[in-house]
C-alpha cells in the first residue's frame, strides 16, 4: 500500500475514505496511506474517464468502475488491505404513505442494478 505514493492517485473531493492526501483502507478506514496526484475531481465518472485514459489510480466504488473493469479497460490493483465498504445506498420518502408507482418503479430497478454489480 505505501507504494501508491509513487502513483499519480486522482482524488475524489466528496469523499472522506478516497481524498486528496490520503486514501483510507480497512474494515472502518482505520488505515491511512497518503497519496498524491495531478487531478481531483467531485465527480466519479470524471476520475473513471481519466483513469481509462491512462492520467492514474482511482479508489472508486464498484458500481462506477464494473463496466470498464468487464471491458477490459481498467485492471484491480490487488492490495494487502480490504477497501472501506460504502455502508449502502438509501432511498427515502414520506412514511405516511406508500410511494408513487413511479417511484416504486425507481427503487426496485435500483435494487436489482446494483445487486447485479455486487462482486
Amino acid at each position: 500500500m505505501a507504494e501508491l505514493i509513487q502513483h499519480n492517485c486522482l482524488g475524489y473531493t466528496l469523499s472522506s475514505t478516497q481524498g486528496r492526501e490520503y486514501w483510507a483502507f480497512g474494515a472502518h478506514g482505520e488505515i491511512r496511506v497518503p497519496v498524491s496526484g495531478n487531478l481531483l475531481a467531485n465527480n466519479g465518472d470524471a476520475l473513471l474517464a481519466a483513469a481509462v485514459r491512462g492520467q492514474g489510480i482511482i479508489y472508486q466504488p464498484q458500481f462506477i468502475v464494473a463496466a470498464a473493469l468487464a471491458r477490459g479497460e481498467l485492471v484491480v490493483l490487488e492490495l494487502d488491505q480490504p477497501p472501506v465498504e460504502l455502508g449502502g445506498i438509501h432511498v427515502l420518502h414520506p412514511s405516511d404513505r406508500r410511494p408513487p408507482a413511479k417511484v416504486r418503479v425507481m427503487i426496485d430497478y435500483l435494487v436489482e442494478a446494483f445487486a447485479a454489480n455486487r462482486p
